[in-house]
């Protein structure tokens, strides 16, 4: 007499435990991250005279191009400012932002790529997500080396006229980090060097919207949505409010705003990356 039967249950590969977690940022380990952000720093001390050349340069010309060059052809005074200090906190973003954003564009492609250094370090026991989140903190901690400089030259050339001032450094960390993050979401998912100049296009002309060297509300209204849009646009406005020391309540939710889209762009840099190295 045969035993009844009963319906199988459908086996399962892994139990709730073993799945991998969904957001990229529990695989994240702080400390194999710092690891590789020494690895870099250490590269940089070898280096620091080539790489501080570039942000004692370019800040000078341009202040001396935008502030006192176009500065003499319009009004002194630009959104109850001097057009020194507003100028000189769009160079001074400007200048950080895109220091972070080369860095995770040509720095980052050529690790992975030429130099083969990310193959070497997953060779450890280091995981894709720390790789990533260590690229970004580098070049997060390269633009905030850099705005300090430049900070100092606005302050030799009169445009820093605030306390507040040395505090500009910080709104422009949130925007390096966004700008890191975006980056290498882009590089991780670039195969050819030349499609950066597709990239690098886009960011240039979108850095014109971002109130780096005039007030938005001398644009139109749809273009003005547009532009506040941008992540960048609040850390460019934060940076000013600090070198001038004059903050209203929008800068709050700017800077909210700020922290969630760089918290966004990280978690899809270390997907991109996880899915590139691995894969």
């Amino acid at each position: 007499m045969s035993q009844p039967t009963t319906r199988e249950q459908p086996f399962e590969t892994s139990s709730p435990k073993n799945r991998p977690p969904r957001l990229a940022f529990a695989r994240l380990h702080l400390l194999d991250a710092l690891a590789v952000w020494r690895r870099h720093f250490e590269v940089y001390l070898r280096l620091w005279k080539m790489e501080l050349a570039a942000p004692l340069i370019e800040p000078i010309f341009m202040v001396l191009a935008f502030g006192w060059g176009v500065g003499a052809l319009i009004a002194s005074q630009v959104s109850g400012m001097p057009y020194l200090s507003f100028v000189g906190a769009g160079v001074l973003s400007f200048a950080a932002i895109s220091r972070a954003l080369f860095e995770c564009a040509y720095g980052s492609y050529f690790r992975m790529v030429y130099q083969s250094t990310f193959d070497a370090i997953l060779a450890t026991p280091v995981e894709v997500e720390s790789l990533a989140f260590a690229e970004m903190a580098w070049a997060t901690t390269k633009a905030a080396i850099d705005s300090l400089i430049i900070l100092f030259v606005l302050y030799l050339f009169g445009a820093a006229v605030s306390p507040f001032a040395l505090l500009t450094p910080l709104p422009l960390v949130g925007g390096a980090f966004f700008a890191a993050a975006l980056t290498l979401t882009v590089t991780a998912r670039v195969h050819d060097i030349d499609s950066f100049n597709l990239y690098l296009s886009l960011y240039f002309s979108a850095i014109f919207l971002c109130g780096v060297w005039f007030p938005l509300d001398v644009l139109p209204g749809w273009l003005q949505t547009l532009a506040w849009a941008i992540p960048l646009t609040s850390a460019v406005d934060l940076a000013r409010a600090f070198l001038v020391g004059v903050f209203e309540r929008r800068h709050l939710f700017e800077a909210l705003y700020l922290v969630a889209s760089s918290f966004l762009f990280a978690e899809c840099a270390m997907r991109s990356l996880r899915r590139r190295m691995v894969s």
